[in-house]
């Protein structure tokens, strides 16, 4: 993970506790709990539950990128420009898909690990692996509806983008609005 490629990836990733302490989470750590009771009381039901599973992240993990190449799609040179007069990061709205997809493939491994026990598997062994698969499951999924609002964001974005000539030359609307409230 020490690549220059990963840390990147990892910078991008910079995220503050704050930001990643949402409601996503929160349904993550419920599904935690219930993966966690019901390695105890029912572990049939729970590796039933890890083919549909593997399916759902998938099509989240590949929605995800299909997020990342529209935005990466938009940013071209003059864009580029544009968001530096604006002052504002390119990064930061690529930065929750690309969460999305680490803790998805993060989510796919320990699904795979989860889909290789059985019911007769150890109850205990059963729960240390369900219980952080299903936060990250969850997490994954429902981290969906963040991305979908940073793509809105992003689209706001282009709009004031529109505002800036192509070489970067001049202030945007924001820029003029701030300087006033100043």
């Amino acid at each position: 993970m020490g690549s220059k490629i990963n840390k990147h990836l990892w910078t991008a990733l910079d995220f503050k506790i704050s930001e990643m302490a949402r409601v996503d989470l929160g349904v993550g750590v419920l599904f935690g709990a219930v993966a966690l009771t019901l390695s105890f009381v029912n572990p049939e039901a729970l590796l039933r539950s890890v083919a549909g599973a593997v399916q759902i992240v998938g099509v989240v993990v590949g929605a995800v990128i299909a997020g990342i190449s529209f935005q990466a799609a938009f940013m071209d040179q003059s864009f580029l420009r544009k968001l530096r007069v604006i002052g504002s990061e390119p990064v930061y709205y690529l930065a929750p898909f690309l969460f999305t997809a680490v803790i998805g493939v993060l989510a796919m491994v320990g699904l795979i690990v989860l889909s290789a026990l059985s019911p007769s598997s150890p109850k205990l062994l059963i729960a240390i692996v369900s219980t952080p698969v299903a936060i990250l499951t969850m997490w994954t999924i429902v981290s969906l509806i963040p991305g979908l609002a940073t793509l809105v964001q992003f689209v706001g974005l282009k709009m004031d983008a529109l505002d800036v000539p192509d070489d970067g030359s001049a202030a945007s609307p924001r820029q003029d609005d701030e300087a006033r409230a100043k």
